[in-house]
């Protein structure tokens, strides 16, 4: 083990070493354009090494191992220092930075051969690994011995666990159902204040069509020619055709935006019935079958009155079947 007056400066060093900061010395508003971006991937390599060191218990090391990192660490200490000093007021600032850079980058790989060799040793004997391992070793031993005693206690209770399982499986349905009540309750407002707004809109692009095609048809201007004719007419009925048009698609939005807010409505009153019918029901047929028409009543495709054709007629299909796959499947086991 290296002495006690061995090891003292090397912490000393490491301590001077750990008061520079990277980004202080990758680049300042002193410096101008030039940086030392170059060096940024050694410098922190450098402090990555250091900052192991200054953890680890460096008293394991020999007093030789502990000199050689400490003469390293010199080194690199040096150019830091110098690279902290650096200035514009130096007679070729670019040429001073390119050889700092070079300079780091050596002391950087030197450091890392010599110090990096010892790190695992080092963090072997602050981890007292064989230490470690004995006591998980008596850890599991005194858990398995648990786990043996509450094999017999556990299957004792067997009955009443499934029992408390099957309830707050009830209870976690009956709440889940709740929140997705409130869910698609809240959205068939906000898409119903929503389409609302649309409306509005719908109505004033209406009237502008109107009001425009009105205009067109009493208002007539001499021309001087045909061709001016033509051209004023046809920019008028561009003019209309593009009021039609978004008149028509805001129209469109408000209808969908109503379909898909009362069929959410719809279905916050599906899971409402599904609860009652729920709680009310005797045994698992009835409240399976009840789930069944609640699925096919949500999910299912209705229709509205806002648009004449639904889509995906084949989801509600496919999810049934899926749920009493399920069903099935939690049967036969």
């Amino acid at each position: 083990m290296a002495k006690e007056e061995t090891v003292a400066p090397l912490n000393e060093t490491i301590q001077r070493t750990l008061e520079f900061k990277t980004d202080e010395l990758v680049t300042r508003n002193d410096w101008g354009s030039i940086n030392f971006e170059d060096a940024r991937e050694d410098l922190d390599r450098i402090f990555a090494i250091i900052k192991h060191l200054d953890i680890l218990p460096l008293e394991y090391l020999t007093d030789q191992a502990v000199k050689q990192i400490h003469q390293a660490l010199n080194q690199v200490n040096e150019v830091l220092k110098n690279l902290n000093n650096f200035s514009l007021d130096q007679g070729t600032p670019v040429q001073i930075r390119d050889q700092l850079v070079h300079e780091i980058h050596n002391q950087a790989d030197n450091f890392y051969t010599i110090a990096t060799p010892w790190i695992p040793f080092l963090a072997y004997q602050k981890g007292d690994v064989a230490q470690n391992i004995s006591v998980l070793t008596s850890s599991v031993r005194e858990a398995n011995d648990l786990v043996e005693s509450a094999k017999s206690d556990i299957e004792s209770k067997h009955n009443e666990i499934n029992e408390i399982v099957v309830k707050a499986r009830e209870a976690s349905a009956s709440a889940g159902a709740a929140v997705f009540t409130k869910d698609f309750d809240g959205e068939s407002s906000t898409l119903k204040s929503s389409a609302e707004n649309w409306l509005i809109v719908t109505a004033v692009l209406a009237l502008a069509t109107i009001g425009f095609a009105v205009l067109l048809w009493w208002i007539s201007e001499p021309t001087d020619s045909p061709w001016q004719a033509a051209q004023k007419f046809g920019a008028r009925i561009i003019i209309l055709v593009v009021l039609f048009t978004a008149t028509l698609w805001c129209g469109r939005i408000y209808k969908a935006l109503m379909h898909q807010a009362v069929t959410n409505r719809h279905r916050a009153l599906s899971l409402q019935t599904f609860q009652a019918f729920s709680a009310a029901a005797s045994d698992d047929d009835t409240r399976n079958a009840v789930l069944t028409e609640t699925t096919r009543s949500i999910f299912a495709s209705s229709a509205s009155g806002y648009i004449d054709s639904e889509a995906g007629s084949e989801s509600p299909l496919k999810i049934i079947e899926i749920s009493r796959a399920i069903s099935g499947g939690s049967e036969s086991s």
